[in-house]
């Protein structure tokens, strides 16, 4: 789903029964690791780990005193379990995240509306620049519509850039035209399917349906959109060892599958390598999540 990196925080290394003792470190480490694996994740690149105190504030602010725990600096001085940073607060700092861009279409999923002398939409910037006086689609309405007034927080502003929470005045616009779940964006517009092939990874199953079947029925969380969908067909699957079968009829908890999904209305989405904001969801039923996945691949577009 797009996480760069997994910082894995071993708390109450001051407890009695552990006094900072690294053979306990490592066997938390060595129970993680396996699971981690299974849940797609390179160790080596994308994991981090680092013993704490939360009580006593050890190693999140402030390093360890090493009277306390005298293997901990020589631990992130060979960096260790890909950790070199002597705290968690200079582990957090030490990342580097690519910024958003400013530049590309604009994409502005809708949390929630309301209604003050204009209908008032309210959402978080996923790309590109909104700006005040401009004119946008909300999809998958296809109805076009002009932006009239921008708010970041309480203040006015002209425009607003990825990774901002905003309110949008949409001129024309009735409560009914903007709801919970659409994207508010700029050319090219998004696409809305009812369609999609993705990859999911199996979490959990109801209790009365323990495997993944063709025609199984879930909610498809999407951005800030839900909306029932049906398992058309499933493609491929992968268990936990990595075996592959092209000719799956079921996936059970713990594999990966390819399949199609197909909703009950259209939905405003992308693929995940193009804009991983709007490619990444989550299928929920009876209150449990049942998988998380990327969209790979969206219908062909009609002439």
């Amino acid at each position: 789903l797009g996480v760069t990196y997994l910082v894995v925080v071993i708390n109450k290394m001051d407890d009695p029964t552990v006094q900072w003792k690294k053979e306990r470190y490592d066997e938390c480490i060595g129970k993680l690791k396996p699971f981690l694996k299974s849940c797609g994740y390179k160790i080596k690149k994308e994991v981090k780990f680092i013993p704490i105190s939360g009580l006593t504030g050890a190693n999140v602010l402030d390093e360890v005193d090493p009277s306390e725990c005298n293997w901990w600096k020589p631990a992130y001085t060979k960096a260790e379990n890909n950790t070199s940073a002597k705290t968690l607060i200079g582990l957090l700092d030490s990342f580097q995240f690519p910024d958003r861009d400013a530049s590309a279409s604009v994409r502005l999923p809708v949390l929630d509306r309301y209604s003050d002398r204009g209908t008032i939409a309210m959402g978080k910037v996923e790309s590109g620049t909104i700006r005040e006086g401009m004119k946008v689609m909300v999809m998958p309405t296809r109805n076009e519509y002009k932006i009239t007034g921008l708010w970041a927080g309480e203040e006015p502003v002209k425009k607003a850039k990825p990774g901002e929470n905003v309110l949008v005045k949409v001129h024309g616009a009735g409560t009914e035209d903007v709801q919970k779940g659409f994207v508010i964006c700029s050319p090219p517009y998004c696409r809305a399917v009812t369609k999609l092939i993705c990859e999911l990874a199996i979490l959990d199953m109801p209790d009365n349906q323990p495997i993944l079947t063709a025609g199984f029925n879930a909610i498809f969380h999407c951005h800030c959109a839900e909306e029932e969908c049906e398992i058309v067909k499933i493609f491929e699957t992968t268990d936990r060892k990595g075996k592959t079968n092209k000719n799956a009829a079921f996936a059970s908890i713990g594999m990966r599958a390819v399949c199609m999904v197909e909703t009950a209305r259209s939905v405003p989405v992308d693929t995940f390598s193009h804009q991983p904001m709007m490619g990444r969801f989550t299928l929920r039923t009876e209150g449990k999540t049942i998988g998380i996945g990327k969209i790979v691949k969206l219908p062909p577009k009609k002439d």
